[in-house]
């Protein structure tokens, strides 16, 4: 599947069409140079043309428009957007860590060139914390493996050395090296600001330890040799495997929601949530997300490596791998916060973008507005504001022919768009994936994963940026009069094809405000027409 925000070489458009009515009710036509320019209140850095207001080089631009008058009567508005956004025209790839350079050598003198497993914190507007797994293939049964951390004080545009503070001075803690295997590592950032990471403890069935970092991830200590899950109803609460996703409440922002898996545990495999409201000192049992099943059974509901993100109005959505046989491609929605889960539905039809056979696997799943997936949110998420994007990896049969990949839904899971390949075409071998996506303060896309070659023998650490373009779009209110806009508007993100959606008015002075930002070369977003009328 691919929508118009896939095409190449257009610039953004924003378009409403709905009938026109009187002045004074909450109607507004923007369709003419002429009318873009009558209706200006305040403008800079974009033009006004016939092809409405562009911004046509890199930066930033915004148009607000005229307090328009309420008439003192509450209702709500129609807006319909018609849009074309190319996120995906200027991707590029580029390697982090170099697996055949072989840059750490581990404590038993063997020099490592596998290279991955990562996932990303941010600190602030400026710093980033990656960790990641080196070892000597895509998993070592030997325990010649080691974690580590890398550190970038430019959102990821430039990467320090392993195991070095921003400064340059060696992590205390790094690298992790204690002769065991140990997978991918999770890395989350608390509440308290301290960072957590999870990994393996030795295996699939051995428990996760993790690590605390007080200070942004300079100084790590242990904190759970063997994390439990207190309240596990069906199988042992130490065993549980972490490292997987989550998120914090945005409600109840000293709650940390995370989920967890069982793999090969007695032949099963199953998903569940647990909560922290300890900084994650301690995890309690919420609910399974996916069964403890059988790993034999291709359809009974064996899941594992899950991915949950909060979408507003106390719900959670999951996306699962599946844990009997790489057959399907999961999906599940809780509506209560977690305590229980729906049957798990079967979405591959939803994902396989045409490709017979198609999967898409170990999932991670982020709310444009989540502040965990860009510091310095305009949107609110709270109230599940903002696309829904995923990171894997696309898998043919679920075998070693996959690419990382990303996906996108603008209905909270109920359809999802793409697959986009950050990586070239599906090619035999391929081995890759077990990464994280974030958003650069200037709406940059950044995505991790390892890549390896045909025989898994050697994989360097790559990173994948795209989009840069971004086009924001608001209603702002003035209830007393005072010629300022009220702080209670919030922004909406413009993304391509058609969207409609009502916006309440109190029946107070209101005006549009919009915001564009293009990185790069180009043509950059832009709005052709605008059509705002009382909803029916």
């Amino acid at each position: 599947m691919r929508n118009s925000n896939g095409l190449r070489g257009v610039v953004f458009v924003l378009a409403a069409a709905v009938a026109a009515c009187g002045p004074g009710s909450g109607t507004l036509i923007l369709e003419s140079e002429e009318q873009w320019k009558d209706a200006a209140g305040a403008t800079g850095g974009a033009v006004m043309g016939p092809e409405g207001l562009v911004l046509e080089t890199d930066g930033e631009g915004h148009w607000t428009g005229d307090w328009q008058d309420g008439s003192g009567e509450a209702g709500t508005v129609q807006v319909t957007v018609r849009s074309r956004l190319d996120l995906f025209r200027d991707k590029t790839i580029e390697v982090v860590v170099d697996g055949s350079e072989e840059p750490y050598t581990g404590s038993d003198g063997v020099p490592h060139d596998w290279y991955g497993r990562s996932m990303i914190a941010i600190l602030d507007e400026n710093r980033w914390v990656m960790a990641l797994r080196s070892g000597l293939n895509h998993i070592d049964w030997k325990g010649q493996d080691a974690i580590h951390i890398l550190t970038s004080s430019d959102e990821g545009r430039n990467w320090g050395e392993l195991d070095r503070w921003f400064d340059g001075t060696p992590i205390s803690g790094m690298p992790f090296d204690d002769g065991y295997t140990h997978s991918e590592p999770g890395l989350y950032r608390m509440p308290s600001g301290d960072l957590i990471l999870q990994f393996w403890r030795t295996s699939y069935s051995s428990g996760t330890r993790q690590l605390r970092s007080h200070d942004g991830g300079k100084t790590w200590i242990q904190d759970h040799d063997r994390i439990h899950v207190k309240g596990v109803t069906g199988a042992p609460g130490d065993l549980v495997l972490g490292t997987e996703d989550w998120f914090v409440d945005p409600e109840n922002p000293t709650h940390v929601y995370m989920a967890f898996q069982y793999f090969h545990h007695e032949a099963q495999a199953g998903t569940l949530l647990a909560r922290s409201t300890d900084d994650g000192r301690s995890y309690e049992f919420l609910s399974w997300i996916g069964p403890l099943a059988s790993e034999k059974e291709p359809h009974g509901g064996a899941t594992f490596e899950p991915a949950i993100e909060y979408v507003g109005n106390r719900t959670i959505v999951a996306v699962l791998r599946d844990g009997a046989g790489n057959r399907h491609t999961w999906q599940t929605v809780s509506t209560d916060m977690g305590a229980t889960f729906a049957p798990l539905e079967e979405i591959s039809p939803k994902v396989d973008g045409g490709v017979e056979g198609g999967l898409w696997q170990r999932a991670r799943i982020y709310k444009a507005s989540n502040p965990r997936f860009q510091h310095g949110n305009v949107l609110d998420y709270g109230a599940g504001e903002g696309r829904l994007w995923g990171m894997g990896l696309h898998s043919i049969g679920g075998g070693y022919t996959r690419k990382p990949v990303v996906y996108w839904s603008d209905d909270d899971g109920s359809t999802w768009q793409g697959p986009e390949l950050l990586h070239g075409p599906m090619r035999p071998g391929t081995d890759t994936g077990y990464g994280d996506l974030k958003r650069r303060m200037d709406g940059t896309f950044v995505a991790v994963a390892y890549y390896a070659t045909r025989d898994s023998k050697v994989s360097d650490l790559e990173q994948y940026t795209f989009g840069g373009r971004r086009a924001l779009f608001r209603l702002e209110e003035d209830a007393d009069g005072d010629g300022e806009a009220d702080g209670g508007s919030s922004w909406r993100e413009i993304h391509g094809g058609v969207e409609s959606y009502t916006v309440p008015l109190t029946g107070a002075r209101w005006r549009v405000s919009i915001r564009l930002s293009n990185i790069g070369d180009g043509p950059g977003p832009g709005i052709e027409s605008i059509r705002i009328a009382p909803s029916q």
